[in-house]
């Protein structure tokens, strides 16, 4: 069964379906579905506006097609959507039509017949299209389904989940290192510098056993090196690998933020 109607000259009058309603003042509007589907750049075929004017429209989803042509609407069809005497195109299917489903709505439940008018009856203010009706409790229901996402969204980030254990094996051999002249801060996690300890002193030489990748901080770049200390108080503890000597001899020139003969964590 077409959700749409021919006129006298054979083009289409918009029905009740919110959807095809508003499609169909579009493809109106442009002058026919051709003209549409060229005009805004072939976002949607002719085929596809065809199908969406007799009513077999996109139902469990928003697609990309209806995006972008509600998009493309909203900035070069004056009048859109509110001359069609309906809402967007992305607020009439997909999502929110499965929440008029669920709630007991059909697709093709035909607007309610009104009486004859009775001159004597007193005068009611019409009832909205159904199609607003549906609109407004889909809404209402998408609202919740949102509200409930940001929640579980913001408990989710309140709650993050652990990082991965971080690497700690070399290749065997410990490569010793020295501290340049500020010394060297030390933390139990280079990725997110969680428990700073005790600093290396100046000048002091102490046993490395591999280096790992965590630019967590603009200071350890451009190399974003830290080595994992294997001597005395400091042993297990991190310390950034531009902190230490690297080769270069006291006094300068400082050419090193690395040493690259230490082994990558694994």
């Amino acid at each position: 069964m077409s959700s749409t109607t021919a006129d006298q000259h054979g083009g289409r009058k918009p029905v009740d379906d919110p959807f095809v309603r508003q499609i169909t003042w579009l493809v109106n509007a442009h002058g026919g579905r051709d003209q549409l589907s060229r005009t805004s750049g072939n976002r949607v075929s002719p085929r596809t506006l065809d199908n969406w004017c007799k009513g077999r429209y996109p139902r469990n989803a928003v697609t990309g097609a209806v995006r972008e042509l509600d998009a493309w609407a909203l900035e070069n069809s004056p009048g859109y959507p509110e001359a069609a005497g309906a809402p967007r195109l992305v607020e009439t299917c997909g999502p929110v039509l499965a929440a008029l489903v669920h709630a007991g709505f059909r697709d093709d439940e035909p607007p309610s017949a009104e009486p004859a008018s009775d001159p004597a009856a007193p005068q009611v203010a019409p009832a909205r299209p159904w199609w607003r009706r549906r609109w407004v409790a889909a809404a209402a229901a998408l609202l919740v389904v949102v509200a409930g996402g940001a929640i579980a969204l913001l408990l989710r980030e309140d709650a993050p989940e652990p990082l991965p254990p971080l690497p700690s094996t070399g290749d065997g051999e410990l490569r010793p290192e020295t501290t340049g002249s500020l010394g060297a801060h030390t933390f139990t996690d280079p990725r997110t510098l969680q428990g700073q300890g005790q600093p290396v002193p100046p000048d002091t030489t102490v046993e490395v056993r591999c280096r790992y990748y965590a630019p967590s901080i603009p200071s350890v770049m451009p190399d974003g090196f830290w080595y994992l200390i294997e001597s005395d108080e400091w042993a297990g503890r991190w310390s950034p690998a531009n902190s230490f000597m690297n080769g270069d001899v006291k006094g300068g020139p400082y050419v090193h933020n690395t040493d690259f003969d230490v082994p990558v964590c694994r």
